[in-house]
């Protein structure tokens, strides 16, 4: 027979928002308990009385208090901002590819902004607005998708913050909290960009800032 605490962890150990909601105590955790009863029933087979799915909960509240990541604030050396940006994704293909290597260069020659991203069947690039046209000039497949007015909001990390447990799900989880989208997400060693609605910039780079 399936614990009710063991099926509780397994659904909590999956959704990073109630891991986290538990370890700052956020919660009521008697109507938690209401909320996840239905999803513990269908596991365990048996009726469950709330109170008993209460203090399992709170046992693991405690248990993921002392384990949670302590990340006082954002460890970023600099915060960027780069407007006025739009993104185009592809089917992945051999035309498709050379021709971003040609608008890579053209692009480079203007000192305009450009950077891909190539999944299995898709190829995503994010450039300034003002290089759609050439992008649609040089690639003749059609694309698949295309958003404008998008700003990216670049977070570069000190080198000994870089393999904290967490840290890129903190930014992305602050911006979630402000109830920001996150069109596109792009990294290297140190720096971290994400890509949201111009409209969101002022109130995404204030919550960062202030992290």
């Amino acid at each position: 027979m399936i614990k009710i605490s063991e099926s509780l962890k397994e659904i909590l150990n999956k959704n990073l928002f109630l891991k986290f909601g538990l370890s700052k105590r956020l919660f009521n955790l008697t109507q938690l308990s209401k909320f996840l009863k239905p999803q513990l029933e269908a596991r365990t087979k048996k009726s469950i009385k709330t109170s008993a799915i209460t203090m399992n909960l709170s046992r693991i509240q405690r248990t993921f208090t002392k384990i949670a990541p302590k990340i006082k604030s954002l460890p970023a050396e600099n915060i960027t901002i780069h407007s006025h940006l739009a993104t185009l994704t592809y089917f992945k293909s051999k035309e498709a590819m050379h021709a971003l290597n040609t608008l890579a260069a053209k692009l480079q020659k203007k000192n305009l902004f450009m950077t891909m991203t190539e999944g299995a069947t898709e190829i995503t690039i994010i450039l300034d607005q003002e290089a759609i046209k050439t992008a649609k000039e040089t690639i003749k497949e059609k694309h698949k998708y295309e958003e404008s007015n998008l700003t990216a909001i670049g977070v570069k990390f000190t080198e000994t913050s870089i393999n904290t447990p967490g840290l890129l799900n903190l930014v992305t989880q602050l911006l979630a909290y402000q109830h920001i989208n996150i069109v596109e997400i792009t990294s290297t060693y140190t720096e971290f960009l994400v890509y949201i609605n111009e409209k969101d910039t002022r109130l995404a780079f204030d919550t960062l800032i202030s992290a």
